[in-house]
């Protein structure tokens, strides 16, 4: 047995998914703005200063990616900001000011005013998760969110976009990674294969990444011109139920759309859903989206409070799978011992 299988046989248990599963049979919870620190005593001054009604819903952060991987989550979100030419962002931190002078993709979530990183670039932030991956042979596959926001005077056009995958492949490598070619195969779109469950297992996927653009409508439609069913991408978006491009949902509500996520994840699609959102759940200890996303089978359940955020505050709240797990076998899609 390999060193990949027989870390991914640790996982063969009555709680967790064995390698044999297929990745629309697994359920994980990941991090929600994953790449986002607790603020700063600066940072939510200028936040408080610049929108004082929304600061309840961002006094959240997270440990660093490394960190969060070690607790063993396996979905992260990475929000960036286009910047071609390099400088956009020029108010950032002092110790990340050359990083953001260069040209490439930002990671921030709101630009002049909620700009606080783990990691500056999303070159950086792929150099992060590329180290752990080759410390930690065999890993579940890593799923991660990008978030493409217009900013600063730019926009993810054609060429923007062209430089997210091109940062992907350079950067994890195209080897690592489960792209849409992956899945497709011989099939005549991406939809028909995921329909006919075609995710690779987890054995098949050990070590791997699977990145899904999370943009706009027109970011979505620029991807997807001139790579149908997207041939030839690195990432997986949103596209509509009947598109060709067709395979991952985003379904923010759980509650409200619950029946329409046990629809599509028994179908063969991926779906990502919210546990909690803007703080208010947590607050409130309100475990109710929580659980309807469990319980939708919606394979990835993102949150901003687990097991080892850091919590100021201490919220009582904390978002977990059944039995405290951060993976399961998912009960929506196989059967689970």
């Amino acid at each position: 047995m390999t060193r990949a299988l027989a870390l991914l046989a640790l996982l063969a248990t009555s709680a967790t998914p064995a390698p044999t599963s297929r990745l629309d049979q697994v359920q994980l919870l990941g991090s929600h703005n994953s790449y986002r620190p607790y603020p700063s005593p600066a940072a939510r001054a200028r936040i408080a200063a610049a929108l004082p009604a929304e600061w309840p819903a961002l006094a959240y952060g997270h440990p660093p990616l490394e960190a969060q991987l070690a607790l063993g989550l396996r979905q992260i979100e990475l929000d960036v900001a286009p910047d071609p030419r390099g400088g956009a962002y020029a108010d950032a931190d002092r110790d990340t000011r050359a990083a953001m002078a260069a040209p490439g993709a930002k990671v921030l979530h709101i630009a002049g005013i909620d700009t606080e990183t783990h990691c500056p670039t999303f070159r950086a932030c792929l150099s992060v998760l590329r180290r752990w991956s080759d410390a930690h042979a065999g890993h579940m596959p890593l799923v991660v969110l990008v978030n493409t926001g217009d900013a600063g005077g730019a926009r993810f056009d054609a060429a923007a976009l062209d430089a997210l995958d091109a940062d992907i492949h350079a950067t994890i490598g195209s080897a690592r990674l489960i792209a849409p070619d992956t899945v497709r195969g011989t099939a005549p779109t991406l939809r028909a294969a995921v329909r006919a469950h075609r995710w690779p297992t987890l054995a098949q996927a050990a070590g791997r990444f699977l990145f899904v653009l999370d943009g706009s409508s027109a970011h979505e439609d620029a991807y997807r011109a001139g790579h149908p069913a997207l041939a030839g991408r690195a990432m997986f978006g949103f596209y509509d139920e009947t598109a060709p491009e067709a395979a991952i949902f985003n379904i923010q509500d759980p509650i409200v759309e619950g029946a329409r996520i046990r629809r599509l994840v028994r179908a063969g699609f991926l779906v990502r859903t919210r546990a909690d959102a803007g703080m208010a759940e947590v607050r409130t200890g309100d475990r109710r989206r929580l659980d309807a996303a469990v319980a939708s089978g919606a394979q990835w359940i993102s949150t901003d409070a687990y097991d080892g955020i850091p919590d100021p505050v201490g919220y009582a709240y904390r978002a977990a799978l059944p039995g405290g797990a951060v993976a399961r076998c998912d009960p929506a899609t196989a059967r689970c011992r």
